[in-house]
């Protein structure tokens, strides 16, 4: 049988030893299919150049529409005599915090590396942006630190702390500043890129382009059904070494989660439900935010719901207005993080910029370094253009600029998925074997059980890999799993890895994909063969023992497989706990039950963008 042991640590997510920097490149140079050693930026005319001082105002208070005050720190050229324009990071970790930027911007901290990795440095590096003639506005959003607007609310308040309307007054009021040349852009990654998908849909007037980079939020649409622990550990300062969510700096009331008003009998009903659900009854932790719902009102609400999704429930990474957002945009998102990967392609599909106008750039696999401070010279080459009128080139660059794994270069595209691509099917074959062949006969089908994690944390898993490859091979794009299977149980979580297998067996992630069972219903408006889409609805249970169908989008992945490298495809139900990953806070809600998994032979498939190199227009594996 092809049941084996699953170690998370065997698998690599950042590439050891990368080191990133960008390649200039001449005006007039050929772009298309070409590689470069660092990300490529198309000069065309010098950019701003660092000539200023920086000088810092702290804890301006600045007045919203209803009366509430927030504090704002505003760093700016040290002159009184000239104007320029801002850049507003507008996020929830606390303005306070950022200014560490100072003595740690010449620190980075590498992913998983490093134990001093902050995810919460997320507002930008004023000493970079502001010697180049940027003021950088950095404000507490209401309820946080000193801004005013707190006395009452729920542990972590998403729709407080990106409250649209006070995005909108604060960029109004930066405008209007004496040092201000009224044109305004946003900047910042995770929660300063969902402040911007927020204010971006209805912007007000001096709001001029956005950068939401790592970004998570777009359309929701690649539900999997899976209760996501990572949310609560990056909130909660159990990832990395993030600080928990700030609060106000004065006493303060927590709200009742707003699940506790439900109808009494519905609130008895669904606590019931969650409470003898085997994922909550068996894991003391999450057990005990379903008793104590004041201990967290964003987690007790997250929970519950995950029992029962809904479109337009409150959920992280979704903005039902995506398109109406026509403001230009450059987004960005690495590669193999789920918490961006989806969103930010999303966001560039579906947002209502003009194609000339949108752009995505697309980094090295992992988070990048904290501080927050690479690629600000992107940053800087886009807000010149659209805040300065500077021609720095950008704009005639292709819209995509990706780093391409296998190869460890970058280069341009102008789509997404590319024009060239030819989908083609992997198939899983016996004896754990991964091919374009298909499958010979009726053969018995793989299984593995995955025992209750509470009696026995071991993850176990089946693999399929191809044959050492005879010649480099890229995959590039979106990439689905199409599996028929059968359970003894009415669920379990399908999760599933991407490899790469170099020549001397090192392992690197290239994709990820989740589904619950009881979530494999197709929501066929949406769905396309190599993007299967899940609707939020309630789950339905799988028929013990039946051969089922489930379409898995897996994240979209770029990387050319080396002559003599391999792909393999993992299946599992669980996450290891225990390894540095788990450690650091990044699982599912562990499935507590023991379960049979038999996979089936015959159509369950991969199907991966092949993208030919030269006339070469068939994969063979």
């Amino acid at each position: 049988m092809n049941a084996k042991v699953y170690a998370g640590d065997s698998i690599r997510l950042m590439i050891p030893g990368l080191v990133t920097a960008r390649t200039l490149v001449p005006y007039g140079t050929k772009l298309k299919g070409v590689y470069f050693d660092g990300y490529p930026q198309l000069v065309k005319q010098l950019g701003s150049q660092p000539i200023y001082e920086v000088k810092t105002e702290k804890d301006i208070m600045v007045r919203m529409r209803d009366g509430v005050r927030i504090a704002v720190d505003i760093h700016r050229p040290k002159v009184e005599d000239e104007r320029f324009p801002a850049i507003l990071a507008w996020g929830m970790w606390g303005k306070d915090l950022q200014e560490a930027v100072r003595w740690l911007a010449d620190k980075p901290q590498p992913y998983i590396d490093s134990p001093f990795w902050d995810g919460t440095m997320e507002a930008g590096n004023f000493m970079y942006t502001v010697p180049r003639g940027y003021a950088h506005v950095i404000p507490d959003p209401r309820g946080v630190g000193n801004s005013e607007g707190g006395e009452e609310r729920t542990d972590v308040d998403i729709g407080l702390l990106h409250k649209k309307e006070d995005i909108y007054d604060l960029i109004e009021w930066i405008a209007a500043q004496p040092w201000c040349n009224a044109n305004v852009g946003m900047m910042g990654p995770s929660s300063y890129a969902e402040a911007q998908m927020a204010i971006g849909a209805d912007p007000p007037p001096h709001l001029k382009a956005l950068h939401p980079d790592e970004c998570p939020t777009g359309t929701g649409d690649h539900f999997h059904g899976i209760f996501d622990t990572m949310p609560y550990h990056i909130m909660y300062g159990r990832h990395g070494n993030d600080s928990v969510f700030p609060v106000p700096n004065y006493p303060y009331k927590v709200k009742r989660p707003e699940l506790l008003d439900l109808p009494k009998e519905e609130l008895q009903a669904r606590l019931e439900e969650a409470l003898n659900h085997p994922d909550i009854k068996y894991n003391s932790k999450w057990y005990s935010y379903i008793k104590y719902p004041l201990k967290s009102g964003f987690t007790f609400n997250s929970l519950l719901n995950s029992f029962h999704p809904r479109p337009g429930q409150p959920a992280l990474g979704v903005s039902p207005d995506i398109d109406k957002i026509k403001l230009p945009i450059y987004l960005g998102a690495p590669w193999g993080i789920r918490l961006y990967m989806f969103g930010a392609f999303e966001a560039y599909e579906h947002v209502s910029t003009p194609a000339r106008n949108k752009k995505l750039i697309v980094y090295p696999p992992g988070y990048p370094p904290r501080p927050y401070t690479w690629y600000h010279d992107e940053i800087v080459r886009w807000y010149d253009y659209w805040l300065k009128g500077i021609d720095t080139g950008i704009m005639e660059e292709p819209p995509i600029k990706m780093f391409v794994m296998g190869v460890n270069k970058w280069r341009f595209e102008s789509e997404w998925p590319l024009e060239r691509t030819n989908w083609a099917k992997l198939y899983l074959h016996p004896g754990g074997r991964l091919s374009t062949d298909s499958v010979s006969g009726k053969p018995e089908p793989d299984r593995f059980t995955q025992v209750a994690p509470y009696k026995d944390p071991a993850v176990c898993c089946v693999t399929y890999r191809t044959p050492p490859l005879v010649e480099d091979t890229e995959i590039t794009g979106p990439v689905a799993l199409y599996l028929d299977a059968a359970i003894d149980k009415e669920d379990t979580n399908w999760m599933i890895d991407l490899v790469m297998v170099d020549a001397d067996g090192n392992r690197q992630l290239i994709s990820q994909g989740h589904l619950k069972a009881a979530h494999r219903a197709l929501d066929q408006s949406k769905s396309k063969a190599y993007d299967p889409i899940h609707p939020r609805q309630d789950p339905v249970p799988v028929p013990p023992g039946k051969v089922v169908r489930y379409g898995i989008s897996l994240l979209p992945a770029a990387c050319v497989f080396k002559r003599g490298y391999a792909l393999e495809l993992i299946i599992r139900n669980q996450d290891d706990v225990l390894s540095r990953l788990g450690t650091w806070g990044i699982y599912m809600l562990p499935f507590m039950q023991t379960v049979t998994h038999e996979i089936h032979f015959g159509d369950s498939h991969l199907l991966v963008p092949h993208i030919p190199a030269g006339q070469k227009y068939g994969l063979k594996i």
